[in-house]
């Protein structure tokens, strides 16, 4: 465990206490939705029968949603509904469940807050600044925006002599150097320095973290990584990087699965031709139960550049077809892929399962034989092709 040293504790009390009354109303976190645009389902697929019922089926899990107070949540499917079936009622009512989230987010920015600034004056820095994280991530504000930067500059400076970097590219001096280069002149090129070698050594830390297995060496990267967005926001490869961190850190924590997928859409928002940048959020929406949004991600990058889907993203997109209940959706994208590949048998066997659960026993015993009859086939593919052709044969299924 790393403790702050006595200077660095002396500095931060020098902070004023923040006033949790002032809070400036610019921007709600808005939840994260999925319109028709970007949920890659075409209306051509489907017919208006078959739409209607998506639809109403997507608004009955809302409503559940709802009841149990999960209102972001439920604002998604409410969303997702309207995208296979506009209604105007739907969306008025959407409109009013924007506004009471709104109310909770700043009451739960609030509420963080309160506890960040005790936690703070209890010499607890770092749950301090995690939770002010948290705070914004509900409520941004440029005050507590500021009121971090001076805190985490003060961790940064508390810590330095008890770790030495592997591979890291100058050390921790260096970084006080430009750091006092900036003050002297802060420009956009020093400022950029700073950050650069901020994300070097968030690497560095993320390394020696998993080389340790050292939870508080992860936190640390994040430290870095989050400076380095900050000093640098419009770098995506900072903010993917971030993205990567948070997923790694809180996989079972909602907050840092939001962070995570905050940081990972920002990346792509900044380089959307980048691929590599829609599957690391892709995966991320499917860690975190939003297989429609992960879809998306998934077919863009994939109709763009069909060579960097794998047998574990085909795998990742079966079981989200699967969960979102979106099967006709699954076999055109996996057709259109073994257009490019025929030989994918990882692909062929993902279009055999969601044929047989769309009932098209037909398609789904004869993309199986394809497998199994291949040359070139792993024995892997062939078996697992061979296991389910058995098991639908003792189930009665027929093709």
């Amino acid at each position: 465990m790393y403790r702050l040293n006595t200077a660095a504790i002396t500095l931060l009390l020098l902070f004023l206490p923040l006033d949790l009354h002032i809070i400036n109303i610019r921007a709600i976190r808005s939840s994260n939705v999925c319109h028709a645009q970007n949920t890659g389902i075409s209306t051509n697929a489907y017919d208006q029968k078959n739409n209607m019922e998506i639809a109403k089926k997507l608004r009955a899990e809302g409503e559940i949603l709802q009841k149990n107070g999960q209102l972001a949540d439920a604002i998604d499917k409410y969303e997702l509904s309207r995208s296979y079936y506009p209604d105007t009622t739907l969306a008025g009512h959407v409109k009013t469940l924007r506004n009471a989230l709104a109310k909770q987010y700043i009451e739960m920015s609030k509420k963080l807050r309160a506890q960040g600034v005790a936690l703070q004056k209890q010499g607890r820095i770092e749950a301090a600044i995690e939770m002010y994280e948290q705070s914004r991530k509900y409520y941004p504000d440029p005050e507590l925006e500021t009121h971090l930067v001076k805190l985490q500059d003060a961790l940064y400076i508390s810590k330095k002599p008890k770790i030495e970097l592997e591979g890291a590219p100058e050390g921790f001096q260096n970084e006080l150097d430009v750091i006092e280069e900036i003050k002297k002149d802060p420009n956009r090129a020093n400022i950029e320095e700073l950050a650069a070698m901020r994300y070097q050594y968030a690497l560095s830390l993320t390394k020696m973290a998993a080389k340790k297995n050292d939870e508080d060496l992860q936190k640390l990267s994040l430290v870095y990584a989050k400076s380095a967005t900050e000093l640098a926001p419009n770098n995506p490869d900072y903010w993917s990087f971030l993205g990567q961190i948070y997923d790694r850190i809180g996989r079972d924590g909602e907050m840092t699965g939001i962070m995570a997928e905050d940081a990972l859409q920002k990346a792509v928002e900044l380089s959307p031709e980048n691929n590599m940048f829609r599957l690391l959020l892709g995966q991320s929406f499917y860690r975190h139960g939003d297989f429609s949004s992960a879809l998306a991600q998934f077919e863009t990058a994939l109709k763009r550049d069909s060579k960097k889907i794998s047998p574990p993203i085909t795998a990742t997109m079966c079981s989200a077809y699967i969960m979102d209940s979106q099967y006709a959706r699954g076999v055109d994208f996996f057709n259109g892929i073994l257009d490019k590949q025929p030989d994918a048998d990882s692909i062929r066997i993902a279009l055999a399962i969601l044929a047989y659960r769309q009932k098209n026993s037909k398609q789904a015993f004869e993309e199986l034989d394809r497998v199994v009859k291949r040359k070139g086939a792993s024995e892997e593919n062939r078996t697992f092709a061979l296991t389910l052709l058995t098991e639908w044969k003792s189930q009665g299924v027929r093709p």
